[in-house]
């Protein structure tokens, strides 16, 4: 490897490789020295053609580059002309935009793409994840949350799955920008007062289907969905646990219970006849709870950006982890569905997540006090919006 102090940084490298180069970046660093762009050369119609492959830090190595080298060679060798199947990425955006206008969601595609300009002269072919990592960038440099990035990917990857089915280009495989575990840092954290404030106006709210929905929530950390889905089915008062059908790891799960959790689902008894929670002998709509939890929320003062449910979800987590619950019980509890959001997959059994969903409440329970709304709570009278 070239010593640092004599690299040039408009030099084609060879490797051991025939036909594929790299260059140091100026400005990209891995593992302490200059970045890598790896770069194939080959002929097509008798012409040189330079094709970028990627980065050395997004895991292109100068073996991978030759591979996809093997393949462009054996395409043209059997005919395929690729100089007929190129197109920019402006292109194809446009071309799916003016195909789809008549659809709703359109408008937001037209947003999307405004940053994805950066793109718009390259060869769709020619395109890395380490481009859309510059999108990443430059949104997240104007504060731009990432999964409204994740949007503006999905656009992307729409736009040139479309180009490949009218046959303008070859199929391309989707690109995606790995999440940094910087960018999944929960940033809702609750304080001991906040929870307190929150608690307190969940339990004296007056309308109370949607009351104890939300405390459910409090106490048990479920997604939005979830427990409006439930029916008494799905309950074992015995064994201390729901079965939450078909949640959001595509399977059945098994939701241990605290007992603050099941005296709220005991309170429904008499309420309600198929589903736990019920409203007019229906369940409870998602916009509904929704509505009535920001309502809860901004009673409270919670912050205005936090989320009045998912939050809640996020608070459960951390005073898991706070208690010292060990990450393989959080997982199970928390029905994460993949390695990535716990880092380990293991198998907890029921008697274990049991052991710890108690000290879970007894960290969510108010230690003191209590917010008086002077406020009445009603059984009946509540209409779905």
């Amino acid at each position: 490897m070239a010593d640092t102090k004599e690299i040039k940084y408009d030099k084609d490298y060879s490797t051991k490789y025939d036909g594929v180069y790299f260059r140091y970046s100026r400005k990209r660093r891995h593992n302490g020295k200059p970045d890598k762009s790896f770069k194939i050369r080959y002929r097509v119609n008798g012409r040189s053609k330079n094709e970028r492959i990627g980065w050395l830090s997004d895991g292109i190595s100068a073996e991978f580059a030759r591979n996809i080298r093997s393949e462009r060679i054996v395409s043209i060798q059997h005919g395929d002309d690729l100089t007929k199947k190129q197109l920019t990425f402006k292109e194809a955006a446009k071309r799916y935009i003016d195909d789809h206008m008549t659809n709703k969601s359109i408008q937001q595609d037209i947003y999307r793409y405004n940053d994805l300009k950066i793109l718009d002269n390259m060869e769709i072919s020619d395109i890395t994840v380490s481009d859309l990592k510059r999108v990443h960038t430059n949104m997240r440099t104007r504060g731009v949350k990432h999964i409204t990035y994740t949007k503006v990917e999905s656009f992307f990857n729409r736009a040139i799955k479309y180009a490949s089915e009218l046959k303008l280009i070859k199929a391309q495989e989707s690109i995606r920008v790995p999440i940094p575990r910087a960018e999944e840092k929960i940033t809702e954290i609750y304080t001991p007062q906040m929870r307190e404030d929150y608690l307190s106006v969940i339990e004296q709210y007056p309308y109370r289907v949607l009351s104890d929905l939300v405390e459910l929530i409090y106490y048990t950390g479920m997604r939005r969905s979830e427990p409006l889905k439930l029916k008494w089915s799905d309950y074992n008062k015995q064994e201390r646990y729901l079965t939450l059908r078909d949640a959001k790891s595509g399977r059945d799960e098994k939701k241990m219970l605290s007992t603050s959790s099941i005296e709220i689902i005991e309170r429904q008894r008499g309420k309600s006849k198929v589903y736990i929670f019920e409203h007019a002998h229906k369940a409870v709509k998602a916009s509904y709870l929704s509505y009535h939890a920001r309502r809860m929320a901004d009673m409270a003062g919670l912050p205005r950006d936090y989320r009045p449910l998912h939050s809640l979800r996020h608070n459960v987590g951390t005073v898991m982890a706070m208690s010292g619950v060990p990450l393989a019980v959080i997982k199970e509890q928390m029905n994460h569905k993949n390695i990535e959001t716990t880092q380990r997959y293991i198998d907890i059994a029921d008697s274990a997540v049991q052991e710890h969903v108690d000290k879970l409440e007894s960290g969510l329970k108010k230690s003191s006090g209590k917010m008086n709304l002077n406020i009445q709570r009603v059984d009946i009278g509540v209409k779905n919006d």
